[in-house]
């Protein structure tokens, strides 16, 4: 507590756009421990798979690939995507993949509001958690279980990268200098807007031009590429 960094600025003296795993990673080397390991991980705790099955046991034996969504995000609304969007998308990977789809929402009335429209946008039938909320141990054994992640720039987007996931992140608002880990399982798709990145929770333009930007069809592309690279390596 007696020394001080100094984080690096740009010449109009703002803050430069470092990786967060980096700033801290100073404090780290700093201190003289050995940083050259960029890899974040996590565990999954004893008997948290046995909770999740109780809670969801339709996913126990399904057989099935299993693909989370995360619509919402606490930081504020100028990052979610359209829920008929990922709906949309959810459906077209059930319909190549057969795949279970699993929506990832807090209990909180806005998140759950997401999800709901998400389920009615729908063709197909998806799980919310808004429905049955998870308490964190169990919801990492699901994330540890999940074939892919498609989620906005949100805290389980970096659950899902720390258990070693296939992970689509959508970026609109927010510069993906701030948060990059260097994860090679992961695709960024990053809304192109004039007016971004803003870094603001809520927008303030009368359409949300960067996370409109962001098509289904792209996220589709990036889903099935991550999805079938394991097998294109398996030479199937």
């Amino acid at each position: 507590m007696t020394d001080r960094l100094y984080p690096a600025k740009t010449p109009c003296g703002r803050y430069k756009p470092e990786s967060m795993v980096d700033y801290y990673l100073a404090i780290a080397s700093y201190m003289g421990a050995d940083t050259e390991d960029r890899r974040v991980e996590v565990s999954v705790d004893s008997g948290a798979e046995e909770g999740l099955y109780e809670k969801l046991p339709q996913l126990k034996d399904s057989g099935k690939r299993l693909i989370v969504l995360v619509p919402g995000g606490a930081f504020g609304p100028s990052k979610f995507w359209a829920s008929e969007r990922f709906a949309e998308t959810a459906d077209k990977l059930i319909s190549d993949y057969g795949a279970d789809v699993v929506i990832s929402v807090s209990p909180e009335p806005g998140e759950k509001e997401i999800a709901e429209k998400v389920q009615r946008a729908s063709a197909n039938e998806l799980i919310s958690l808004a429905d049955t909320p998870l308490p964190l141990g169990e919801l990492k054994a699901l994330y540890a279980k999940a074939a892919l992640v498609i989620t906005t720039d949100t805290g389980p987007r970096h659950i899902a990268i720390a258990l070693g996931r296939k992970v689509v992140t959508l970026f609109g608002p927010t510069d993906t200098r701030w948060t990059d880990t260097g994860y090679e399982k992961e695709v960024q798709i990053v809304g192109k807007a004039e007016c971004g990145p803003c870094q603001k929770p809520k927008c303030a333009m009368e359409r949300h031009i960067c996370m409109e930007a962001i098509s289904v069809d792209m996220v589709v592309e990036a889903a099935k590429g991550l999805l079938e690279r394991d097998l294109r390596r398996r030479g199937f």
